[in-house]
């Protein structure tokens, strides 16, 4: 099945959702539903472009997280003396000259070690959810799809977003190369591949930012006073409302009113991109269809947005 059966702002509403529920999540089995799903996702619906070939460094940032945090509090441990023993280590009392000595290693509890390995997959579970939008959504389809109040911030994004994918597509390139013609693979390689690889992962985002460019991306059409004055104002209000909506709904008190000032600050949000959008001089060939998947996702999202809002993953 190919990504391209999904629009990609479908796929990256589901990522922000996916981190926003591993983020408010306490268990660990809900961080390794999350990394599953992102998984899976990546398997079924992963197309084979440049943008989809670095999923073997998400993983390796990902489990690098885990390890990381899992050391961390076997190293700087502090014991709940009540708590069962799951390592016996011995300790290491280190004085820096001022306050209290630094205890490092000594005994590590079971609920020390299940700690680190659930904060560790939070993580692990935020890297994959970004590896699935990343894999699965075009770039180009992304901004493409952007309107036009967004065409700044959107052709900034997608530039990043296409340079990370085409510096690892270019280090598999060079190391292959350099395989070929006898080179060495070790820390003596550093120095021939690390030019290269930026070299033409910088080239390849310029060559994105001049197509961009040439079809009149960053270019602004021309507004009435009148429009430009209810561009801003509505623009104000929306960051105004939804900043204050989410506060009330993270706070946990007014959750009803939280939710109705957030969908007024969205109101204001669909006016300033009406506004903007007249604006639009940029060549556009087809528009982006709202298909079954999209809805599947959607739902999944908002479903996922509303579990981690309602407390109930406490």
């Amino acid at each position: 099945m190919k990504a391209s059966s999904a629009s990609p702002l479908s796929w990256w509403l589901l990522a922000l959702a996916m981190a926003i529920f591993s983020g408010v999540s306490q268990t660990i089995g809900s961080q390794i539903l999350i990394a599953i799903s992102a998984l899976a996702a990546i398997y079924l619906f992963r197309e084979d472009a440049p943008w989809s070939r670095s999923v073997k460094f998400y993983l390796f940032l990902a489990s690098f997280v885990v390890v990381a945090r899992v050391l961390f509090r076997v190293v700087f441990n502090i014991r709940n003396p009540d708590e069962p023993t799951a390592l016996f280590l011995p300790g290491l009392s280190v004085n820096l000259g001022f306050g209290p000595a630094v205890q490092l290693f000594g005994e590590v509890s079971f609920a020390a070690l299940l700690d680190g390995a659930t904060e560790g997959l939070r993580l692990a579970a935020i890297i994959l959810s970004v590896a699935m939008a990343s894999s699965l959504a075009n770039p180009r389809t992304l901004l493409k799809s952007t309107p036009s109040v967004l065409y700044e911030i959107a052709s900034a994004v997608s530039v990043a977003i296409n340079l990370a994918p085409q510096m690892i597509l270019s280090l598999q390139r060079v190391r292959k190369a350099r395989s070929i013609r006898g080179r060495s693979k070790g820390l003596g390689s550093l120095a021939g591949t690390v030019i290269p690889v930026l070299e033409d992962a910088i080239e390849s985002s310029l060559s994105l930012a001049a197509s961009m460019d040439a079809r009149g991306f960053g270019r602004k059409g021309n507004l009435s006073v009148s429009q430009i004055w209810i561009a801003r104002l509505s623009s104000l209000g929306a960051v105004a409302l939804l900043s204050i909506g989410s506060f009330l709904v993270l706070v946990g008190e007014g959750q009803f009113t939280g939710g109705l000032v957030i969908a007024l600050g969205l109101a204001f949000s669909v006016v300033t991109v009406r506004v903007y959008s007249k604006s639009q001089i940029r060549t556009r060939f087809d528009r982006e269809k709202f298909r079954l998947l999209d809805g599947l996702l959607l739902l999944i999202s908002v479903a996922l947005i509303v579990t981690a809002s309602g407390g109930w993953l406490q």
